[in-house]
């Protein structure tokens, strides 16, 4: 018998379900977080149901309950761990960053802030098995015990044909999963359809498998169609910069900009800068961050690459040969380059990929003072970063006037959970708005007078006139609260945008204009190369996205879920093809380090 009554009797039962209902528990948390698409397939309850199986094991062979304890507390966490994540990052934690705990500690806040009262079901859940879970008789017959222990292999083997059969029904378990995450709308669903740790042994076996030959040669080719893809020439320039600021704000959304609340603009010092004649603006910018965010944003927007799924690029190939803007701009008329941040150069190992950028001088946090700080890191406010980069900058220490160079600069105090002192803040709202909205705009508006306040700076120095200033956004900030603040009024409907667009905005641009389609912020790589009059060469990276000063962009992005934004309607199909496949052959191009070489 497969289910006799020495296996499923009222301690074993109690177990398994208690083990089965964390494993729904999951699968309905991480369901609100991304789609229910997943809980419609049979193999979500098979798997989860032999998970429960095993899971259970210990109420077999242990009378006590701590062995159980220890399995429901572990899965606890790693649910908890994954949902947090996912909240975020719309994905599992890729398995290389387990390891990343120097990371985590530095982004405590963050993590806390993205628990839900939810979660709480968790620790409920194991609190009320273990209680009710009856102790085990003390053995008496060796025969019953060993009854009920080949009933329960004889009951894991069923489990198994069960979920071998949905597997293969599928074309197989891991070409499944890897089917569903090329799908817009279920790229999130494999930890509900085969359960969290199938999924994540699925994303090792895979980030550790080595790049085919003829993966290498499908991004090659993809490369060489991008070129035929690329067609016309930027406008004709007013000037040729001698120098760029290129200035990435932490989380800075698009829809803030000319956004007014409670009468109090969001962001004056930027929407004076939209008012300038001079300036270029883009505001449906998508983001396209992967599980690195802030630093994907500087591989998208500073080397024209998309970021990888599975790993962080930064942490697992921080050696390999990277394209920069640095180095472009270095062929191109000799530019000097500088990246000032207030993070720890340890943070995503940014020191170490900031070499491999090919940037000339780098300062991190040890090189500021950091007694003004918000929050934890305990990096420097950006009211104290950016009157300190001012004053460097004065005494010629960075970037002397007259100096040709790329100077990037990296903002942080409008990182989440968004905190600003009171004393610090310069916009006091009243309103009873969605977490975290209010923080949101609090922060964002506290770094828009520090912006506004370096930008007089930069346009008061003797060479102004041939200086570019870019200023983008990192990343969208709101991630999984977006659609929540969204519904929450029609007044907040209008104020939020739907999508996670982030702005560029060009200063004294030498191009008129601006781009109101959807661009993505792989496209800002070649863009400001458009706008810096870069003509690409062998020794300098076209990028794998559109400059938006171009005839031939797509007016359409994709994110790293797979879901298209923009004009998709008028899409030709090569490049509706070449934008779906573009996340793919960045991962091949970065694990297999082919820009070391020029692709045939």
């Amino acid at each position: 018998m497969i289910f006799p009554e020495s296996l499923w009797n009222r301690r074993f039962t109690i177990a398994w379900s208690g083990c089965f209902a964390t494993v729904v528990a999951f699968d309905l948390l991480w369901s609100m977080a991304t789609s229910f698409r997943g809980l419609g397939f049979p193999a979500t309850y098979i798997f989860g149901a032999v998970l429960a199986l095993v899971m259970a094991l210990p109420a077999l062979f242990w009378r006590r309950r701590w062995p159980l304890a220890i399995v429901l507390v572990a899965a606890d966490l790693l649910s908890v761990a994954n949902l947090m994540y996912c909240r975020t990052y719309f994905g599992p934690i890729p398995p290389a960053s387990y390891l990343l705990a120097g990371n985590v500690a530095e982004f405590g806040d963050a993590i806390r802030h993205s628990l839900r009262f939810a979660d709480l079901c968790f620790p409920l859940i194991t609190t009320l098995t273990l209680l009710l879970l009856p102790p085990k008789p003390r053995r008496r017959e060796a025969p019953a015990h060993k009854s009920g222990v080949k009933s329960y292999f004889a009951t894991f083997a069923a489990g198994a044909a069960a979920c071998a059969l949905c597997a293969i029904s599928q074309g197989g378990l891991l070409s499944h999963i890897y089917h569903l995450k090329e799908e817009c709308y279920y790229r999130a669903t494999p930890p509900v359809v085969y359960t969290l740790p199938v999924s994540i042994l699925a994303d090792l076996l895979e980030s550790s498998r080595p790049v085919s030959e003829e993966e290498k040669a499908a991004a090659r080719q993809w490369l060489k169609e991008g070129y035929m893809l690329r067609s016309g020439h930027a406008p004709k320039q007013a000037y040729k910069p001698a120098a760029i600021v290129m200035i990435i704000v932490e989380s800075l959304e698009a829809w803030p900009l000319g956004k007014r609340i409670e009468g109090e603009e969001i962001t004056p010092s930027l929407n004076r800068l939209l008012a300038d004649s001079t300036t270029w603006f883009a505001p449906r910018v998508l983001s396209q961050v992967g599980p690195g965010r802030s630093i994907d944003g500087q591989l998208l927007m500073t080397a024209g690459l998309l970021p990888m799924p599975d790993y962080v690029y930064s942490m697992r190939f921080p050696d390999h040969t990277y394209p920069h803007l640095a180095r472009a701009l270095r062929a191109d008329s000799g530019m000097k380059s500088y990246l000032l941040s207030g993070d720890r150069a340890t943070t995503w190992n940014q020191g170490a990929v900031a070499k491999s950028f090919g940037i000339d001088q780098v300062r991190f946090r040890d090189s500021w003072d950091a007694s003004e700080s918000f929050g934890h890191p305990r990096n420097p406010s950006d009211g104290s970063f950016l009157r300190q980069v001012t004053g460097k900058m004065k005494e010629g220490e960075i970037w002397p006037d007259g100096e040709s160079a790329l100077v990037e600069v990296i903002t942080y105090s409008s990182h989440f959970p968004f905190t600003i002192p009171e004393e610090h803040r310069r916009i006091r709202l009243t309103g009873n708005y969605p977490a975290p909205l209010g923080d949101y705009i609090t922060a964002i508006n506290y770094t828009d007078h520090a912006l506004g306040e370096f930008i007089g700076y930069l346009r008061s120095r003797p060479d102004a006139a041939h200086t570019m200033i870019v200023i983008v956004g990192d990343h969208e900030g709101l991630a999984s609260w977006r659609e929540p603040i969204r519904a929450t009024s029609e007044e907040l409907a209008t104020l939020v945008d739907p999508e996670s667009f982030v702005p560029m905005i060009v200063v004294n641009s030498p191009v008129a204009g601006g781009y109101d389609a959807v661009m993505g912020q792989v496209d800002i790589y070649p863009t400001i190369l458009d706008l810096a009059g870069v003509t690409p060469s062998p020794d300098i990276f076209p990028g794998l996205g559109f400059s938006a000063l171009s005839p031939s962009a797509p007016g359409a992005a994709i994110d790293i879920t797979g879901r298209m934004a923009g004009d998709t309607g008028s899409l030709s199909t090569p490049m509706a093809d070449h934008l779906r496949r573009s996340y793919a052959v960045s991962s091949s191009i970065i694990r297999a380090d082919l820009l070391k070489q020029e692709p045939d």
